[in-house]
């Protein structure tokens, strides 16, 4: 199995050497914050493998068309919503009471679920949706998302400039946990 592992990602490595490459990682990136189940980090480390010195630049676009994505998905969250609500509410209006009622509550907490969604293992299409059924602020979804996203394809891209071959071992292994172990002090920063 590792062999097997060890030839795709040298083969990645190829691919993302290639000039044409960036169209791909960056319309992963995009599609990715919308419907694409893997995460653009499976496909950042061999790309920032194959182009180490560019890893700051490559940081920079991947989070530009990660957000670009997320905004697409708040949007769809959002107009989604208000063409289902007013049905909604005529069929179930004790149920659309109470979801307005946790909506509410949630939109209190909604800047550290952005963060969370955009930095943590949890999948960011469903924060970016959700933002928009909220009705979560448009500027403050795009200034969270721009920093939580940016902060986890950093250190991705950081690890993999700074340990090289070395990382894609480490990031496989422990990157949830990471973000899991961040999250929680985060958490307890802001709620002490």
């Amino acid at each position: 199995m590792r062999n097997l592992y060890e030839k795709i990602f040298d083969r990645s490595i190829n691919f993302f050497s290639q000039k044409k490459s960036k169209i791909y990682i960056y319309l992963i990136s995009f599609i990715e914050s919308i419907f694409f189940p893997i995460p653009t980090d499976i496909f950042l480390i061999p790309y920032v493998l194959a182009k180490r010195k560019e890893y700051l630049k490559i940081s920079i676009y991947v989070t530009a068309f990660s957000v670009l994505g997320g905004v697409f998905a708040y949007y769809i969250g959002f107009f989604i919503w208000n063409q289902i609500s007013p049905l909604l509410t005529e069929i179930y209006p004790t149920f659309i009471f109470k979801l307005n009622h946790f909506n509410e509550k949630f939109y209190e907490l909604g800047i550290i679920l952005i963060i969370i969604g955009g930095f943590s293992p949890f999948p960011y299409k469903i924060t970016c949706l959700g933002s928009g059924i909220i009705g979560i602020n448009i500027f403050q979804f795009i200034i969270f998302s721009l920093l939580s996203r940016f902060l986890r394809f950093f250190l991705v891209s950081y690890f993999v400039f700074k340990y090289g071959n070395a990382t894609k071992n480490i990031i496989g292994k422990y990157i949830n946990f990471i973000s899991i172990i961040l999250i929680i002090i985060l958490i307890l920063y802001i709620f002490n």
